[in-house]
């Protein structure tokens, strides 16, 4: 087979080190090098340049966890041309048992043009997929902190949410805080209620307790650790409002969308970006959100479909 690049490298990564290839294709001959390097920036910034030195700009990949990132943004400025390929279409064969013969496998890939690309966008939008991610981490997070109030309650033989709604509403907060404070005698409990609270003849009975020092303790570090998460929130979502002003058309065209929110759109743009010629049409990018039928049969089987996602998490 003929080559289709004369000049590339693979590159086998590692947490602390790479194992790199070149193969150079001159005169119908194949010139190898191979040799290794540590992870730290100011190495990985020596190693790109020793790769243009060597001439070669073409730079194939896997994408192992997130060790591939700081690579990518360390090579990708000096003018190398990174090819990342998705590791479960780089599997390795028996008899390649190294990494450098790993190295030399994404590169020989590489060089016939047989490692498909996976889609990495641009810094602006990895950025805005960590602030949309981690904000969901922290609503993650809050909803545990409530489900375990919510658990001491019941300890307690606290039935609030057997009268009201929402545990974290009006009422149930100003309640809960009392709680926390120590406070465990229903009737005090019950007054800090709204009047137009439904059922709130229901609320003494729901709220005489057996609360003990200690849970009230645990309800106030827990409301504590719920107050700090929020404010967390906050504080990320105007970093990500900040970061989506020059798409707050976009945003409004896809708030129009039934089913989709601001919360949605904010995180359509991050995930997929605001430039969609990234997908081949509409059904390739279903298939990426996972939104597309599949038809996966073996032995008269059916096998649940699992789309493939070339944008990298």
């Amino acid at each position: 087979m003929q080559p289709m690049l004369s000049r590339v490298a693979g590159v086998d990564i590692g947490k602390e080190e790479l194992a790199i290839t070149v193969l150079i294709e001159e005169d119908g001959q194949t010139i190898k090098h191979q040799f290794e390097c540590k992870t730290f920036t100011d190495d990985l910034i020596r190693t790109g340049q020793k790769l243009l030195d060597l001439g070669v700009k073409h730079v194939a990949m896997e994408s192992t966890g997130v060790y591939w990132k700081p690579i990518w943004n360390v090579w990708k400025p000096l003018g190398l041309i990174i090819t990342l390929g998705n590791a479960a279409h780089l599997k390795n064969v028996p008899g390649r048992k190294t990494d450098i013969k790993d190295s030399e496998w994404i590169a020989t890939l590489h060089r016939n043009g047989l490692i498909r690309a996976s889609y990495v966008p641009e810094r602006e939008y990895q950025e805005l997929r960590l602030l949309t991610r981690h904000r969901q981490n922290l609503v993650e997070d809050a909803s545990r902190l409530k489900n375990r109030v919510q658990k001491i309650l019941e300890d307690g033989n606290i039935k609030l949410s057997s009268v009201i709604s929402d545990v974290f509403g009006v009422s149930g907060r100003k309640i809960v805080e009392a709680i926390s404070q120590g406070t465990t005698d229903k009737n005090i409990l019950a007054s800090l209620a709204r009047t137009n609270l439904k059922r709130k003849e229901d609320l003494p009975k729901a709220l005489s307790n057996t609360l003990t020092r200690v849970q009230c303790l645990l309800v106030r570090q827990l409301l504590s650790q719920y107050d700090d998460i929020q404010k967390l929130v906050l504080e990320v979502e105007g970093e990500i409002h900040s970061c989506l002003e020059k798409h707050s058309h976009l945003m409004e065209k896809l708030d129009e969308v039934p089913g989709i929110d601001l919360v949605i759109a904010q995180g359509i743009i991050a995930e997929a970006t605001a430039d969609m010629s990234s997908f081949r049409d509409d059904r390739a990018f279903a298939a990426w959100a996972g939104v597309a039928p599949g038809n996966n049969e073996s032995a008269h089987k059916k096998k649940e479909p699992k789309p493939e996602k070339e944008i990298l998490p």
